[in-house]
């Protein structure tokens, strides 16, 4: 039996790389510290459009931020 894939994403070490803390990075995304905690920890997949948001913040293209894990 196979496992799903697991959709994961670079933003906690692009945050980082940034020098921002959890904090400021959901104030600049329009999120909470809890959202944004969950989202860089891979317990649920963003939207669509939040991705987008997070690329743009960052200057990534989608690829560079969001992969799958099979």
């Amino acid at each position: 039996m196979q496992s799903q894939p697991q959709f994961k994403n670079y933003i906690k070490k692009h945050r980082e790389q940034r020098g921002l803390n959890q904090d400021e990075l959901a104030t600049q995304l329009g999120l909470t510290r809890t959202y944004l905690s969950k989202m860089e920890n891979q317990k649920f997949t963003p939207s669509a459009g939040l991705m987008i948001r997070v690329c743009q913040f960052f200057g990534t293209e989608l690829g560079e931020m969001f992969y799958i894990d099979a």
